[in-house]
């Protein structure tokens, strides 16, 4: 009897938020997301919350506030995904 394996790879979703400012530039991620549609209602979620500022300026996935100079950036990876990590250098 020939039998056949089936490998399942899920792939988690994590909203990444990038926080830069004049004396900040860090990341953070908030998991728990099975899908990508779950991540970006998510983040369409949390830029619709800024929209009650008068100094906030929305581009697609960022918002700055003209206040203190910050930016805000959403985005959404795989869990396999790090934005903090630098791509790998050519060794050329």
């Amino acid at each position: 009897m020939q039998r056949t394996h089936y490998a399942l790879v899920a792939l988690a979703w994590v909203l990444w938020i990038r926080t830069q400012g004049p004396a900040v530039d860090d990341w953070s991620g908030m998991g728990g997301f099975s899908t990508e549609q779950q991540c970006m209602a998510n983040v369409k979620e949390k830029m619709d919350t800024w929209k009650q500022f008068k100094d906030a300026k929305f581009g697609k996935n960022t918002v700055t506030f003209t206040g203190n100079n910050t930016t805000m950036t959403y985005l959404c990876l795989t869990d396999k995904e790090d934005p903090r990590k630098a791509p790998p250098k050519d060794a050329r």
